[in-house]
């Protein structure tokens, strides 16, 4: 039977992975490996339970309070190498999924001869201030296989040169994941009781002007839609919302949520502004509009049809606009839901 190693570290890859984590264990000897990038109950622990994940085989422990991303990757790429040889594993392929810390350690692999494949292959935001950006296009030069969502990011790997063989459009993982979970959610009316504040991008947080206008605009928000504005506690955001010494006033900090609770939290939401990748794809899944304050992202298919909102400090009247109109938040472009069984049969054929 044909190994494969999967690699993850955050809170997204324990979500999009689910189901594919389940269908390898089925069909290959799975070697699961977490990172540990994200170490808190909250961030990890719970979602592996949440999500019938079985455990991990190992855990890397590269995560830590204030550690930051060049000691994590360096750390990674030093025990996962180690890992491989001291317990004899010989993949086939090593998996990653996505943009976080994790997916560096492909340059590595690489090196040593693995053979890489990358599942949510040729995303690009065009913005190299992004950690991910960069990490996404490292990964999927280092990659074998490719497995992409749509033919956007296949045509934007082919422009970059990467063989169109090792490309496979398999439509979106968030997709059966998501749709699980929202079958639980009552089809009663969406109660729009409230708007959602999630900001925990560097390059929002780390940027004073940036969270003055973001919360500027929240607190519009509250009285233009007269509903209770919250915000997630992200330890990192709402740190430097104390140090820049700006008032939350009447902005409520709420506690991060399991998934399912999430879900029905921003089904039932007026809308949500974030700056979350994926929260440019779920909300979308349960009707719910977005409002997204970056100056790029790696997911203009969300905007073109009508799921999300891209805000500057300039446009705030053209985004009440935005979510006063009665438009269909049309949702093709995320793919069928049968993403695990396709990246499978894909594999099969291809290791």
């Amino acid at each position: 039977m044909k190994t494969i190693v999967t690699v993850v570290g955050i809170r997204p890859d324990f979500i999009r992975m689910s189901a594919i984590f389940k269908l390898l264990d089925l069909n290959f000897k799975h070697v699961l490996i977490h990172t540990g990038q994200h170490f808190d109950k909250n961030l990890s622990k719970n979602f592996f339970d949440q999500f019938n994940i079985r455990d991990p085989d190992f855990n890397l422990k590269i995560g830590g309070d204030n550690k930051e991303h060049f000691y994590q990757t360096s750390e990674l790429s030093i025990k996962i190498i180690e890992l491989l040889r001291k317990e004899k594993i010989n993949p086939n392929i090593i998996l990653f999924l996505g943009d976080s810390n994790s997916v560096i350690s492909s340059v590595v692999l690489k090196k040593e001869g693995y053979k890489i494949g990358h599942i949510e292959a040729g995303m690009r935001s065009g913005d190299k201030r992004m950690l991910e950006e960069i990490n996404r296009i490292v990964c999927d030069q280092c990659s074998d296989i490719l497995f992409v969502y749509h033919d956007n990011y296949k045509n934007k790997l082919l422009k970059e040169g990467v063989n169109a063989d090792s490309i496979h459009v398999v439509g979106n993982t968030i997709v059966e994941v998501c749709s699980d979970f929202a079958k639980k959610i009552s089809k009663n009316d969406k109660t729009n009781s409230n708007i959602l504040l999630d900001i925990h991008r560097p390059e929002n947080f780390n940027d004073k002007s940036r969270m003055e206008w973001i919360l500027e605009y929240a607190k519009i928000c509250n009285k233009k839609f007269d509903k209770p504005v919250e915000i997630l506690n992200f330890k990192r955001t709402i740190n430097q919302i104390n140090k820049f010494k700006l008032s939350l006033e009447n902005v409520r900090i709420i506690e991060l949520m399991n998934y399912g609770d999430y879900l029905k939290y921003i089904y039932n939401c007026k809308f949500i502004i974030s700056d979350s990748g994926t929260a440019q794809e779920e909300p979308a899944l349960v009707k719910t509009k977005v409002i997204v304050p970056r100056d790029f992202t790696e997911r203009p298919e969300s905007l073109d049809n009508n799921c999300s909102f891209m805000l500057n400090k300039t446009n705030f009247n053209e985004s009440f606009e935005w979510l006063e109109s009665d438009f269909e938040i049309k949702t093709d472009w995320l793919g069928d839901g049968k993403t695990a069984r396709e990246i499978i049969n894909k594999l099969k054929s291809n290791i």
